[in-house]
């Protein structure tokens, strides 16, 4: 009798423990999910920017112009975005992060108006479609302030 009640026992905690992991599988999937769809919105409302910021100008100058906005600062905002949801999981890892971040987009930035294929213009365009990208998504959040 007491061996059932021991197995019994044994099979409740073992099924509350299930229940638990299920649990935090699915608000795992649907962090995820979100994350993904936060990723989406945000590429898609840079290749909007692009359009309107860097081919548009392009085709109505007819040519080779510094102040499009970047494409390739852009791209290196979004891999980073990208790259934050990974970060975003230790918190002794975001001030790092973010000072990377910002090293690694001045030097992009730099090496575009070197090689002389963007001005100063073209630069802070990518940089505010960049933003504006990240942050329309996530407005909620932005609305409630900025936590490190």
């Amino acid at each position: 009798m007491k061996k059932n009640k021991a197995r019994s026992k044994k099979t409740k905690e073992t099924a509350k423990k299930q229940k638990v992991k299920n649990q935090e599988n699915k608000k795992l999937n649907t962090k995820t999910e979100q994350q993904l769809i936060w990723i989406s919105y945000t590429a898609i409302l840079m290749v909007i920017g692009l359009i309107f910021f860097k081919y548009l100008p392009m085709y109505l100058s007819e040519g080779n112009i510094l102040y499009d906005a970047s494409y390739h600062v852009l791209f290196t905002i979004l891999l980073l975005y990208i790259l934050w949801f990974f970060i975003d999981q230790k918190k002794s890892w975001r001030i790092p992060y973010f000072i990377f971040s910002g090293v690694l987009i001045i030097i992009v930035s730099l090496q575009r108006i070197i090689a002389q294929e963007h001005n100063e213009v073209g630069i802070i365009l990518a940089l505010l479609i960049g933003a504006v990208s990240i942050i329309i998504p996530r407005w909620k959040e932005f609305m409630g302030g900025v936590k490190f």
